[in-house]
């Protein structure tokens, strides 16, 4: 395993990081070899706004070949207001390729998954807080492109009890 990284400003951080060796493929039990990349940056933009972006790619190999290979993807994005009052989103994307003739059981070759969420929260007062946001999730396969799954829109309040 390998990691490095580099803060060129006190506002800006990269970061690369990384696996390759010998690793199982625990579901059939044998030996193989992964490769993982990890390449991050984090900025500050100014004081209030906070972006991040990361990816992990990942590989897998045994004997016969590509088991699988894997690209993660994950952005944030917060943008404080003042210290009672933020608004956050995010956003993941995943999206698999697997060599279905290696596996022992029936699977899709292609999956690909988008989660996105924003959240605003404004703290009340030191033990209440509210949060009001929303989430969606789309999935997509071989032959689906990505399709929303479901939609959440929610409001949750939170208090402390002092006792």
């Amino acid at each position: 395993s390998f990691s490095s990284g580099i803060r060129p400003s006190g506002s800006l951080s990269l970061t690369f990081d990384g696996i390759v060796g010998d690793r199982l493929d625990y579901f059939h039990v044998r030996a193989g070899e992964i490769m993982k990349l990890n390449p991050s940056i984090q900025y500050y933009v100014g004081r209030r706004l906070y972006v991040s972006f990361d990816h992990i790619f990942e590989k897998l190999k045994v004997d016969g070949g590509r088991l699988y290979s894997a690209n993660l993807s994950n952005f944030r994005m917060v943008y404080q207001f003042h210290r009672r009052i933020f608004l956050r989103a995010l956003l993941q994307y995943a999206n698999y390729n697997y060599n279905t003739s290696l596996y022992s059981n029936s699977i899709d070759p292609l999956y690909r998954h988008l989660f996105s969420q924003f959240l605003f929260s404004y703290k009340i007062n030191p033990r209440t807080v509210l949060f009001l946001g929303y989430s969606d999730d789309h999935y997509g396969y071989q032959d689906i492109p990505l399709t929303t799954r479901n939609r959440t829109f929610f409001l949750k309040i939170g208090y402390a009890l002092v006792m």
